[in-house]
This record gives C-alpha cells, structure tokens and sequence, in this order.
C-alpha cells in the first residue's frame, strides 16, 4: 500500500511544473492512510527538505529549497520586491516599445501596413482576449521567467498568412525532438481538464504553428528559467526579509536565556514557569520582570550586528545580476550620480533590452512569417528612438548636425518631435564649404553663381560662391 502511494507521488513528479503541486489525499484508500498516518502540515513538509527529500518537499510546497531553506518558486519569488520590479521593467519596456513590421522593396524600407501582423502586433490586437502590448509583455514574462514564452501561430488556410496568435501557458508546452528518422524538433500542447493534446512539427520551408521566445539556453531547445537557476540568491534575500519581518513583530527582541541561582525541582515546576513566561510576556513590547536572582543574558545578534541593512542592499545587486539590470533602475540610488545616471539608462537599452529585442524580432521572422514573405524581405523592427531619447538641447544640437549636413529634411525632424510637415520642408540643405574631393582644384577666391544645383558637380573651372554664402539647396532648381 505504502509502495503504491509512493509511485503515484513520482509520477506526479514526472509531470511537475512551475505551478505548486499538492497531492489529493482524498483519492488515497483508507488502508494506504492508515498505513502511512500522517498529515501534509507543514512540519511534515518539511522534514523531506531537511532530511533529503527535496523532490518531494517541491512536490508537497510547491518550490525547491534554497540553502536558506526558503522554498523558491514562480509565486514566491515575484513576491520579492526586487525580483517583481526586474521582471515589471524589462516585460513593460518591451511591450511598451512600438514593433513595426516592414519591408525591403528596390526604393529602399517601407512599412508593410497590408499584412495583418502589423495591425495585429502594433496597434491592434493579435487575438480577441489581449492587446499587442499585453500579448508582448505576458510572452516576455514567461520567457524571462521560465525561460520560455508561447503563442499558438492562427493562419489564412490557402495562403499560410499569420492572422491570429493565441498564448500558450509555458506549463503546457514541451519542446522535444525525435529519436529517430527526421529527428524533427516537434512542440506538445498538453490544455489538460482531460483535453486532448496537439503535436506541432517544425518542418523546412513550412509555416510555423508555435512562436517561441527564449531565454539563455543549453540546447537551443529550451531557455533556462531564472528563478531556478537564481535560487540561492533569491531564497537568501526572501530569508533576510523574513527575518526582519520577524525581529519587528517580536518587537525588536533577539533569542536570549534566562538564568537562575535555583534550580528547578521537577520537571513540572520548570514547564509551569516557562509556560507562565511565554504566556504572560509573549507580547511583543510587554516588558519582562525578573525576580528571584533571574538574569537576562542575549544569545543572538541584533539588527545592527547582524548587518541587516547591508545584508538587504547587497541583495538588491545580487538579484539585479541575475536580471542584467543596474541597480537603480529598481529604486536603488546609492551608486548613481548626476553624472552617469544617464549612461546608466542608456546601458540597460544596449545590453539588456536589445537583447530581448533582438529575440523578438528574429522568432518572429522564423516562426510567423511564412518562408515566401521571409524572401519577399519582410522583417519585425523595433522602434527604440523614444527610449534613446536625450534632453532638449542635446536633441537640438543633434538635428542640427543633421540638417547642416544634408542627412535629414526639415520634415523628418519634424516627425520625430511628432509635428505636422511643413511646405518646402522635405528638401535637404548642405553647407557650402562642404565640397566634393575634386572641387580641391578649384581657385581660391573664385565663385560658383546662385542656384546650381549641387556644388559638387560644377565643373572645375567655374567659380564658386563666396563666403558669405553658407547653405545651399540640393533639391532641382526652380528654372
């Protein structure tokens, strides 16, 4: 009986996910109860932790222990401020930022406004249930978090057009490849509520019915799951908040002993006192009153000793690593300056977020674009000019640069200050003085006339303009 019970407890183990399991107790026999007699309190669950039983104790409480001994799972770990923050940062900026899908044609990029991804994955919704930046920042989540992030890839039958994407709970997928022939890697969809499950195969010059984010991998299979992999940075920094948390509700008191001339008589004269004790001063800030040659003698650390606040600081970066995010990005300051508080912003855009962008925009091309619109140059691109963005007058000195060197119109950096166009505004402007290698020869002193197109096609023998002229128009002459 005992043996049965156990074999079902490492099958459901075989099927663990990052949501806590409990064992149902109710479809166990009388005789399997009887034999065993126990109870899942928590005591018992943690006897598996400390006496070898970690697969178990993950089982019955829903997470692995950490060295700390606190258990570690999804919900645990997002209860933690700096872990909740890490994941809300970097999910949010990325679904935040605007995904525009284009396409290379012979005139240059345009944006592929007929195909349905675009209204579906920037402005619109990509199902009925979410909007396009929910869709993003939930996939996002999962994949940092888990280390994978699903959607179910909805196509027009005749075309394979990607017109729907519909998420998929990380718990459901698996990702396996075959044994044997083709040696396919194939995607199983396991809904549960006794549904039946779907197999989706990756297959050369095919659609794609899975879209798939990952996360830093082994195998390229899978993405490794940062709460797994952070355990013991997390499970201690969950530890320290817990004993804090314990220090102010027992009222800033330390474990301590109490010590008598006296001995006790018996043994139930000292249960008496120690009930008595406990019982009457309990009380958080009840002072105690020693009598009878007591003395009140500390065995533990305080707060100060202990280096708490240190402690607690320290795994705010501990945990920021684990994310690739500086510090302050999460609140905390105490490195920041006036100085590098700006470079510190603009590193988490290059190091961590295009990171995620990056994985974005090239499982998007794989899995919901169709072989046929990869060759016709569609592509996924991320718009990161908002995130980029300086202070007023740096933006100015910067467009100036722009339009004195002919790279920008006047509409164009309009466009970027969401302002409307101006007439006249899309001609580029180059300073005069900035010429043509082969204008070198040209006299100095001499002058090339008003309105010749582009100085740098004027012949080497005419003159050119003085210098009091400082811009000229590269746009077609009006005559």
């Amino acid at each position: 009986m005992v043996r049965s019970l156990v074999n079902r407890t490492v099958n459901g183990m075989r099927t663990i996910n990052a949501d806590p399991v409990t064992l149902d107790l109710a479809t166990t026999t009388p005789e399997e109860q009887k034999a065993i007699n126990f109870t899942f309190d928590t005591v018992n669950v943690g006897w598996y932790a400390r006496n070898g039983y970690p697969g178990l104790y993950y089982l019955l409480a829903g997470g692995l222990p950490a060295w700390s001994g606190e258990p570690v799972n999804l919900q645990t770990a997002l209860n933690h401020s700096v872990v909740w923050a890490c994941n809300k940062l970097i999910c949010e900026s990325v679904g935040s930022l605007p995904l525009i899908l284009m396409r290379n044609t012979d005139k240059g990029k345009v944006i592929a406004t007929d195909h349905p991804m675009y209204d579906a994955l920037m402005h619109s919704l990509p199902n009925g249930e979410m909007t396009a930046m929910t869709f993003r920042e939930t996939r996002t989540s999962h994949a940092l978090l888990t280390g994978n992030g699903f959607a179910r890839v909805i196509r027009r039958s005749g075309t394979g057009t990607a017109i729907d994407l519909q998420p998929l709970d990380p718990a459901q997928v698996t990702v396996c490849r075959e044994k044997d022939g083709q040696r396919r890697v194939y995607y199983k969809v396991d809904p549960g509520n006794n549904e039946p499950s779907d197999t989706f195969y990756i297959q050369p010059n095919k659609p794609q019915d899975i879209l798939h984010i990952k996360g830093i991998g082994f195998d390229g299979l899978r993405g490794y799951s940062v709460i797994n992999m952070g355990r013991q940075s997390i499970g201690t920094a969950i530890s320290a908040e817990r004993h804090v948390a314990r220090f102010y509700a027992n009222g800033g008191r330390v474990p301590y002993l109490l010590t008598m001339d006296k001995k006790f008589s018996s043994d139930g004269e000292f249960d008496k006192f120690r009930n008595d004790w406990e019982r009457t001063y309990s009380e958080p800030h009840k002072v105690p009153i020693l009598e009878n040659s007591m003395k009140y003698q500390q065995i533990g650390l305080n707060a100060v000793d202990a280096q708490m606040l240190q402690t607690r600081l320290f795994d705010i970066h501990e945990i920021c690593r684990w994310f690739a995010i500086s510090p302050h990005l999460v609140g905390d300051l105490s490195r920041a300056t006036f100085n590098n508080i700006e470079q510190l912003a603009m590193e988490f855009v290059k190091l961590t977020l295009t990171t995620w962008i990056r994985s974005w925009e090239s499982e998007l091309r794989r899995c919901v674009l169709t072989p046929a619109e990869q060759k016709a140059g569609y592509f996924f691109h991320h718009d990161l000019d908002d995130l980029l963005r300086g202070d007023f007058a740096s933006r100015v000195a910067g467009y100036a640069t722009l339009l004195q060197n002919g790279v920008t119109s006047v509409n164009e950096v309009r466009d970027w200050e969401w302002l409307n166009p101006i007439t006249g505004g899309d001609i580029h402007h180059i300073q005069l003085n900035m010429q043509n290698m082969s204008a070198s020869a040209i006299p100095a002193g001499a002058s090339v006339p008003l309105g010749t197109p582009n100085p740098s096609l004027v012949p080497l023998n005419a003159p050119v303009q003085g210098p009091n002229q400082s811009v000229v128009d590269l746009g077609e002459s009006d005559e």
